[in-house]
């Protein structure tokens, strides 16, 4: 985008918003290590671009007598500049306008924000309704300066604060050359597209302003109905930097060939544009980078925040490591684990030494006498049918009233992961598993997961049950919580069983299914799958009675949103792994157990 006068990219990855376009004589903020740059202000007063953060024993204080609030940072993607956290009583989320009133502070960490006077509060417009997060100045100002605003003041807080930071986004020549000239078109500019500054509370006569501007930066917001306005803060602390400080980008020379500041560093242009710009050491680049830096233009970097200064708009980083080509997909995989923290290292020696090492691993003895014993009962799995971690099983047993023994049985991981141990500690730092487009990577090892947990047909595994007996509408009548130890009799995959379900009185031939253990018949699984379905259409039935909303959608969006598509007759749903809860399981008020993926059991 241009103007005739000047040029102000806004988008590209240029000084973030929010940040002094006149700090430092260079124009970039002061560079790391040089004590002689400094941020000065209009008035030519020296003062660093963000402020001090408040002591812990002034951010405790301020926290309890609610001077003070805390919450999550998020930071829009879309327009960066733009931040919130969620307002402590559940009403509009608290704004936070721009770079420097983010004080450094990342998306994700947990910041403590100090409230501004009312009349610096963001002015929402009564016609945006669902777009509460649009500030009324922005949305006549030219597309140019969309977002680039004056500091908001009150007339009266002039005398207070009478310095004022304009804030802007410059394009890449005019924020890494060190001079002066993005400064000069900026003011210019500003003075030309007649933006007014207060000072001292006094108009300035010879510069005209517009109804909206005049709304804006006139009209005291106090009168304004409490409905339109939006508090806003500062944040004044970080008290947990639960963002990684890592990042993917590009490297990129310093425009400045004869600055100090070329002679020592390079530029990190993060592809996230919610994470700062970054000076990494050249030492820290490829050797031949300040000599041929087109050939890795197309080169994903990584690279970590260490230190982001008071005085200066950008972050100091080290370069961690080359991913390579950028578009690919490994590369951009590792960037994205890296950025969001995820542990993706191999598991060490020490961790994988905690589980037996001997296989095939068999049952202690002493466990058949702590645990109850369902081994001849039939027991089964539904899982996809490339799944190699069975996780969890299944039995409905009829019993000599007409009711139902109804099983859900899930792997007993914690047998195998001591309390304090490594592997312990390793599980608990990663959290959960992460599941990619083409990759996993585990919380636990794949031996353990795929061998030693995993509910093998016709392998003796440790369990954790509950086992309800039910009435064929579905009512409890008992349940039980415990160990167990169970064999599973067949691996079943969702279409044996989806089949089952829709020809319930055909007899499939035993070509179409898995194995069965001689114990028990294919005939008597699929009876039993054919009970648990009809148990589950009675509770859907009685929640549907009950006020639960039920939302259909198309085959397409179906086939989109979970996959692909299968029957959804008697109201199957596609299977969404980890995400719904058996209404066998929603039926029992105690520990609800989460169940994955089984066509059975969604509701």
């Amino acid at each position: 985008m241009s103007h005739p006068d000047y040029r102000l990219n806004l988008r590209p990855l240029g000084t973030p918003r929010g940040t002094s376009s006149l700090a430092g004589p260079r124009g970039v903020g002061a560079s790391p290590g040089d004590k002689k740059s400094k941020s000065k202000t209009i008035r030519g007063k020296k003062k660093s671009i963000f402020e001090t953060y408040l002591c812990k024993e002034d951010v405790s204080e301020g926290l309890k007598r609610g001077t003070l609030i805390q919450g999550i940072l998020r930071i829009n993607p879309k327009k960066f500049h733009e931040a919130f956290i969620p307002s402590p009583d559940g009403d509009r989320d608290i704004f936070i306008d721009g770079v420097v009133a983010r004080n450094r502070a990342l998306n994700g960490d947990l910041v403590v924000v100090n409230l501004l006077p009312e009349e610096q509060w963001k002015v929402i417009k009564p016609e945006s309704n669902d777009k509460e997060t649009e500030g009324a100045y922005e949305s006549d100002l030219p597309e140019e300066l969309c977002g680039s605003h004056l500091l908001q003041q009150s007339l009266k807080g002039y005398n207070d604060s009478p310095d004022v930071i304009i804030e802007a986004q410059f394009d890449d020549s005019d924020s890494e050359d060190g001079h002066g000239n993005a400064q000069n078109a900026l003011v210019d500019g500003v003075k030309k597209l007649s933006v007014c500054v207060h000072e001292k509370g006094k108009e300035d006569a010879g510069a005209p302003v517009t109804e909206d501007e005049n709304t804006f930066m006139s009209q005291d917001t106090r009168a304004l109905p409490e409905k339109s306005l939006q508090r806003s803060a500062k944040v004044v602390y970080i008290l947990e930097k639960k963002h990684s400080r890592a990042a993917t980008g590009f490297l990129k020379l310093l425009a400045d060939k004869n600055s100090e500041l070329f002679r020592k560093y390079a530029l990190f242009s993060p592809s996230d544009h919610r994470v700062p710009r970054i000076y990494v050491p050249l030492k820290d680049c490829p050797q031949d980078f300040v000599t041929r830096p087109k050939d890795y233009a197309n080169t994903l970097f990584i690279c970590r925040i260490v230190d982001w200064k008071e005085d200066s708009n950008f972050a100091l980083g080290q370069l961690a490591k080359s991913l390579g080509q950028a578009g690919e997909i490994e590369p951009e995989t590792e960037g994205i684990l890296t950025e969001y923290g995820v542990d993706f290292s191999d598991f060490s020696s020490e961790v994988l030494e905690c589980l037996p090492q001997g296989l095939p691993w068999t049952i202690p003895p002493e466990e058949f006498s702590k645990r109850r014993d369902l081994r001849k009962d039939c027991v089964f799995t539904i899982d996809p049918s490339t799944a190699r971690d069975l996780d969890d099983a299944l039995s409905c047993k009829p019993v000599a009233d007409g009711n139902f023994e109804v099983g859900v049985h899930i792997a007993d991981v914690s047998y195998f992961v001591p309390e304090g141990s490594s592997l312990d500690k390793v599980a608990a730092e990663r959290a959960t598993s992460v599941y990619l487009v083409q990759k996993v990577v585990p919380m636990l090892p794949r031996l353990l997961c795929e061998e030693l947990c995993s509910l093998n047909p016709m392998t003796d595994k440790l369990t954790f049950s509950v086992i309800w007996t039910l009435t064929p509408k579905g009512k409890i009548l008992s349940e039980w919580f415990g160990q167990t130890i169970i064999r599973s009799c067949t691996k079943l995959s969702y279409e044996h069983a989806q089949s089952m379900i829709e020809g319930p009185t055909r007899k499939i031939p035993e070509k179409e299914l898995p194995p069965v253990s001689p114990e028990h018949t294919s005939e008597e699984v699929r009876q039993a799958v054919l009970n648990l379905h009809g148990i589950a259409k009675e509770l859907r039935q009685q929640r549907f009675a009950d006020g639960a909303l039920r939302l259909d959608q198309s085959a397409g969006s179906a086939a989109m949103a979970h996959g692909p598509s299968r029957s959804t007759a008697c109201g199957i749903l596609p299977a969404d792994r980890g995400t719904n809860l058996s209404p066998l399981h929603q039926q029992a008020d105690s520990q609800p157990l989460r169940h994955q993926g089984n066509p059975l059991m969604h509701s």
